[in-house]
């Protein structure tokens, strides 16, 4: 009797096997659709996460020498520019010396005082792109996920 109830309807069989099949394929997009991923939740929650979408490391010199490279480098300048000529000449290589040392002087301090620092872009939860400044080398890489906390970024796991 078994072999006579699925010989009468063959197609029938196949066919409710492949609706039944079809549904569950239909169905497994929407159930991922529905369950959205912790980090996905906790990104919609957080206004003041985002992902970081570039670095930029660069030297930043001081702003402004303390003097010290000035005065230096012109007491050298004028050493060396009253070394050469005689007269006239060499009160003018002495001066010239002094000033030029000064600026000399001045631009190796600048140098010698420039910091490290890092510009950071991160996409922010809500779309917008935000700038930071950070003190070193980076610390952070493309694709990494940061939370703002009191202005300085601090890696989320």
């Amino acid at each position: 009797m078994k072999q006579a109830s699925t010989t009468r309807f063959p197609g029938l069989a196949r066919a409710a096997l492949c609706a039944a099949f079809a549904s569950l394929l239909a169905a497994a997009p929407l159930a991922a659709q529905a369950a959205p991923s912790q980090r996905g939740a906790h990104a919609a929650a957080c206004q003041s996460c985002g992902t970081v979408i570039s670095t930029r490391t660069y030297q930043q010199a001081a702003a402004h020498g303390s003097g010290v490279g000035a005065v230096g480098g012109a007491v050298v300048g004028g050493l060396l520019g009253n070394q050469i000529g005689g007269g006239n000449g060499r009160k003018l290589a002495t001066v010239a010396g002094a000033v030029g040392g000064g600026f000399a002087g001045n631009a190796i301090e600048k140098q010698a005082r420039s910091t490290t620092k890092t510009q950071v872009k991160v996409r922010m939860n809500n779309g917008s792109v935000r700038s930071f400044v950070e003190a070193g080398a980076s610390r952070r890489h493309a694709g990494q996920y940061v939370k703002v906390v009191q202005g300085k970024l601090v890696a989320q796991r």
